[in-house]
Order: structure tokens, then C-alpha cells, then sequence
């Protein structure tokens, strides 16, 4: 059972520019919270609560945030919101770049060095689940706070938690299909791609899609695992449609239902196989719009990203702090995508990867 102060109210999510980047968006920026979470114990309860930032940080605090890289539009929000929510309290923060998910070597040197640089607490978006767990344990002595953010880390050396719930989403894109196809009805076919081997947020992807399809009519005919570049997607869905002649839906990663989308026109399949994404892009959310994408699970990646830093700066400054947020997220389709807040998933169209603030 979580516990919380009587009178404590904590920090939330935020929506941020969308594509507009209207002065009447960068105004609700600035107020993104109160916000409904969910509260995540130790056993997996979910209590919904009203989560409120800080309403600035104590001291200009150097955090260093890393993300496995920076070249798809879901890190891109990840920047954005930590970057906004970042001047907002008014820290420093270096954005580091592994540089892709095969890069977990590069993505500790880079975490160790920005530490060495004097950083006071490190949010991670990590490359393995498993694979930082030395360097969590070496943080955890030198009382350096890390906030698990977006992907998912094992080690109990984490200090919170703020995820897109990557379990949850995987679920909910299986749960749209077996309900769409419950038992009994005819089979149908699903390649699946949840993306990179080992990553941790991938291996829950792929347990919560599994559990979302149980006991229903839909039937996986092959896992292909591998990079979120748009040509490795590419290359996969190539393999599996040479492989497979009846597939009907490929789903996985929203790379791949961007990758899917041209090649599917390109085979003469656009509407036989339907695509769905496990999360929200510009690219898939155009796709809902152009009828493309039949459906797509959102997770407030801005908002995430605000949360990470907010929790930070709660961290350093030993304030209270939930140890572990789930932000809420749904699945959209085409029918309903027109009512998507789309500033709390996505950054502005003119936004630019920022790497450095206040400094």
C-alpha cells in the first residue's frame, strides 16, 4: 500500500506545443499539471492519483538525462518534454545520445562521465533492461538518485520510476486485436515486431501483447526482432510478407507500422494487411488520419519526460516523491483519432533535438 503525505499532491504530466506550436499551446505548457496518474506498488496496484510538479527547483541542479538515441519522433518528445520541463524548474540538464540500441557500452560511458562533470541525479531511458545494473549499483554509492524513465530497468538500485508502461501498452494493442477477433471467430494472422532484442521495454512489449491476445482468435506467425531505423523495419517486413502470404495485420513498434505502411502500397496489400502500432509517432498518427494505420495505443511520452525531471528534482532535494508513475494511455483508430490531445504525446513539427539547458 503507497502512502503518501496528507496534505502532498504530486507532479504530473504535461501537454506540451503539439504540431501547432501556438502561443495558446506554449501557455498550457506552462500549466500541465494537476494531472491523473496511477500510483505503481510494488506488487503491480495501480491507485489513481493527482500528480502536481514542483513549482521550481531550490537550486539550477545539473542532471544528466540519456536516451538510446535521438532519431525517431518518440525521443524527440522524450527531449522536448524534459527539455520544457527543465527550464520551466529552471535546472541544468545535458541530453546524452547512445546512439542507437545496440550502444549500451556508450550509453554507460557517456551516464559515467556526465556524473564525473558533477550531475546530481541521472534519468535514464535505457538500452537493456538488465544491462546497467553495475552502473546503477555504482551510482547508488556515490548517493547519486536515478530516475528509471520510458523503457524500463531491473535493477533495485533505481530511485523512481516513471514509465509509458510498456507492459500496459503491448497490452492494449493485443487486447484491440482479440477483441476485434475473439475465440471462436476465424483465425487471424499477426506479424509481430516489438523491436530490439534485449531491450527492456521490448520484452515487455511483447509479454503484455501476448497476454492481450490469450484465448482470442489471433494467432502470431512469427516475432521478428530488431532495430526502431525505419530500413531495418523495412527489411523485416520485406522477409516476413516473402516468408508469409496470408499475414493479416502487422503490428509492433510505431517505426515499424511507418515502415509498413509504404510497403504494403508497394506490394498492392494497403488494406488487406492492416497495420497497428503499440505507440503514438507523427508518422502514425497521420496514418490514422489517411486511413493507413487502422489503430494505435498512445502513452504521454511529454508528459513522461516532465514527470522524469520533476521526480529529479524531488530526489535531489529529498522531497516527497512517487516512486513509481504510470502515466495513462489508451489505443486509438481511425474513428476516434480526431479527438487525440496530440501536445501531450508529441513534440512541435519544428522542434529540434536540444542537448544542453542552462549551460
Amino acid at each position: 500500500m503507497i502512502r503518501f503525505a496528507p496534505k502532498a499532491r504530486f507532479a504530473a504530466v504535461a501537454a506540451v506545443a503539439g504540431m501547432l506550436g501556438s502561443a495558446a499551446t506554449a501557455h498550457a505548457a506552462a500549466e500541465w499539471f494537476p494531472l491523473q496518474v496511477n500510483a505503481v506498488a510494488a506488487d503491480g496496484k495501480k491507485t489513481p492519483v493527482m500528480y502536481e510538479a514542483l513549482p521550481k527547483a531550490a537550486q539550477p541542479w545539473d542532471v544528466c538525462v540519456s536516451f538510446p538515441h535521438m532519431k525517431d519522433s518518440f525521443w524527440l518528445a522524450a527531449d522536448y518534454g524534459v527539455v520544457e520541463e527543465a527550464k520551466r524548474q529552471g535546472i541544468r540538464v545535458q541530453v546524452l545520445d547512445a546512439g542507437g540500441y545496440t550502444q549500451l557500452n556508450n550509453q554507460i560511458s557517456q551516464i559515467e562521465n556526465c556524473v564525473a562533470g558533477g550531475a546530481r541525479a541521472v534519468v535514464i531511458g535505457a538500452i537493456s533492461q538488465d544491462g546497467l545494473s553495475n552502473l546503477l549499483g555504482e551510482l547508488r554509492k556515490k548517493n547519486i538518485p536515478v530516475v528509471d524513465a520510458f523503457n524500463g530497468i531491473a535493477s533495485k538500485d533505481v530511485s523512481a520510476r516513471v514509465l509509458t508502461v510498456p507492459r500496459d501498452e503491448g497490452e492494449r494493442a493485443g487486447r484491440y486485436l482479440a477483441q476485434k477477433h475473439p475465440k471462436g471467430s476465424p483465425t487471424v494472422k499477426v506479424a509481430w515486431l516489438p523491436g530490439p532484442a534485449g531491450a527492456g521495454w521490448v520484452e515487455l512489449f511483447n509479454a503484455g501483447f501476448l497476454d492481450g491476445i490469450r484465448d482470442s482468435a489471433v494467432q502470431i506467425v512469427e516475432t521478428k526482432y530488431g532495430d526502431t531505423g525505419k530500413e531495418v523495419q523495412a527489411r523485416l517486413i520485406e522477409d516476413l510478407l516473402q516468408t508469409h502470404k496470408d499475414i493479416d495485420y502487422v503490428a509492433g513498434t510505431a517505426v515499424t507500422a511507418e515502415a509498413a505502411v509504404p510497403v504494403l502500397r508497394g506490394r498492392g496489400l494497403a488494406g488487406k494487411v492492416k497495420v497497428v502500432s503499440v505507440y503514438m509517432t507523427p508518422g502514425v498518427y497521420q496514418g490514422l488520419k489517411g486511413k493507413s494505420v487502422e489503430a494505435s495505443g498512445m502513452a504521454p511520452v511529454v508528459l513522461t519526460g516532465r514527470i522524469a525531471i520533476d521526480q529529479a528534482v524531488r530526489l535531489i532535494e529529498k522531497k516527497d516523491v512517487i516512486a513509481n508513475v504510470g502515466p495513462l494511455g489508451r489505443v486509438y483508430t481511425q474513428a476516434d483519432i480526431g479527438t487525440l490531445k496530440t501536445e501531450t504525446v508529441l513534440a512541435p513539427a519544428d522542434f529540434k533535438p536540444v542537448f544542453r539547458v542552462g549551460k
